[in-house]
């Protein structure tokens, strides 16, 4: 570590009541297989337990900074900043643990990468689940829900690729410190939740790149505190988002879905008031979610001094970061999978396999229906749930056993050419057909000797493109139909 020497990288670890924790993810920071120079720093954010003791006794070599009040994770991670020295600053949650890479590959992107970019968002695991995801990067919508893509979902092909997103969870994330300086750091308001993504709307607001790097592997334990806060997670989550959208939306986006954000705040406390909570719970959630209103009102004028700081510096228009992506021009709740910590039953469970349909809509149903290949659900210009596939794409479906018909709906394909497209069932060639790059409903007829019961139709793509060779977009990864519906009948 570099002693007096500046060095590259300020590892910033904000930590309350961390004793149990800490241990592991300092452990995992000081392995990091790198020869660059790195300081790193302990925020205690006035922790009770023994947390600073064990800082003195077993990390003398970790700068300690000692809160006199709890001040909550985004201040905490300010002040971590405030005494950085590194060029880049790695913001970590303490209970993170680093793959020996994830420096190597975080300092390779943002070497790679132009001065435009503000910060690079990692390759998140959920501690404890061998290949689910936490976080791949984040994207927001118009009406400033925030998510993380690929949360509580199954590690795939579809985020081993190096692409643009709003914002960088920041369980574990680097930046640069001038441009995290220059946007002024996290909005301490917030406390936590949100705050990652409203840093990150700032930086594309001012016109650097958030870019999400899948090389730097990183485990985070998502503390079970969490989810014993449910109720006021929602509160911080509504309220923060409100703020956001306020200080980071132009007025004309404003005007556009004001009454949209309206309709789906009234939706979202209607939807959780119908998902099995207690007398209590149902008493208390209407005013938690009057709460995040209020608090907004009374800190507007605050809100608006910051909206017209950030309008001073825009570079972005809204319109510009929609085409880009990284502002989903969606009107609704953001896809997000089931929190396994709720819900033991594993995805493609026997019993799931066993009442399959006759008819998949890919974007709607579950994943256990779907075979390999698939990527994430997306929406087209008109509203049109899809998945695309990679070059092979399988799902599940019932037989009748009688003939029938294979009836794929697909919404885009190859832009450049027909595509090619071979379809097998149960291993057993039936056609090659072509789809083209339009709304297409293709009808194959299935083969006498398919039995009846569970039925693999897999689709094979003999010319896959890439986006970016084909478009110029920044997106690498290989493509083969964008599916709408596949089904037997």
């Amino acid at each position: 570590m570099g002693g007096k020497k500046r060095p590259q990288v300020s590892f910033v670890i904000p930590s309350y009541q961390g004793e149990k924790l800490l241990p592991a993810c300092l452990d995992s920071v000081l392995s990091q297989d790198t020869e660059a120079d790195f300081e790193v720093i302990v925020v205690d954010d006035r922790s009770s337990d023994g947390s600073q003791a064990l800082m003195s006794e077993r990390y003398p070599q970790v700068d300690l900074v000692a809160n006199r009040k709890n001040v909550g994770p985004a201040a905490a991670k300010n002040i971590g900043a405030e005494q950085a020295r590194g060029e880049l600053v790695a913001f970590l949650d303490n209970d993170v643990e680093l793959d020996p890479g994830w420096l190597e590959a975080m300092l390779k992107s943002m070497s790679e990468s132009g001065k435009d970019v503000g910060a690079c968002a990692s390759h998140i695991l959920l501690n404890g689940y061998s290949s689910m995801l936490n976080s791949t990067g984040g994207m927001v919508n118009l009406l400033g829900y925030a998510w993380d893509r690929g949360i509580f979902k199954i590690d795939s092909e579809s985020y081993f690729h190096n692409t643009r997103v709003m914002y960088a969870c920041s369980a574990a994330m680097i930046a640069r410190k001038d441009v995290f300086d220059e946007v002024g750091g996290f909005d301490e308001s917030f406390r936590y939740l949100f705050e990652d993504a409203d840093l990150g709307w700032r930086m594309n607001i001012y016109g650097y790149k958030v870019l999400y790097e899948p090389r730097a592997v990183a485990d985070h334990l998502l503390s079970s505190t969490m989810g014993k806060k449910w109720l006021r997670n929602l509160y911080l989550y509504e309220r923060n988002r409100l703020r956001a959208s306020i200080k980071n939306m132009e007025a004309d986006t404003l005007r556009w879905v004001h009454r949209e954000m309206f309709y789906w705040f009234s939706h979202r406390m209607y939807k959780e008031m119908d998902n099995g909570l207690s007398a209590r719970q149902k008493f208390s959630l209407p005013m938690r979610m009057a709460q995040a209103v209020v608090w907004n009102l009374t800190h507007l004028p605050g809100t608006m001094g910051r909206r017209r700081e950030i309008g001073r510096h825009r570079k972005v228009k809204d319109c510009q970061l929609m085409s880009s992506g990284v502002l989903c021009s969606q009107i609704g709740e953001p896809p997000m999978g089931e929190d396994p910590r709720f819900n033991r039953e594993e995805n493609g469970s026997g019993d799931e396999r066993r009442h399959l349909p006759r008819k998949l809509v890919v974007a709607r149903e579950k994943d256990g229906q779907l075979g390999t290949g698939w990527f994430d659900r997306e929406v087209d210009a008109r509203g049109v749930n899809f998945r695309w596939t990679g070059d092979r794409a399988a799902a599940l479906l019932r037989c009748s056993g009688k003939k029938s018909y294979v009836v794929l709906r697909t919404v885009m394909a190859n832009p450049l050419e027909l595509t090619q497209v071979s379809l097998k069932i149960n291993g057993r060639p039936v056609s090659t057909f072509e789809v083209p790059n339009q709304s297409h409903l293709q009808k194959i007829p299935v083969p006498h000797g398919i039995e009846p019961g569970e039925c693999e139709v897999e689709l094979q793509v003999l010319n896959p493109f890439r986006p970016r060779e084909a478009l110029g977009i920044e997106d690498q990864r290989l493509l083969g139909i964008a599916v709408a519906s596949v089904e037997l009948r």
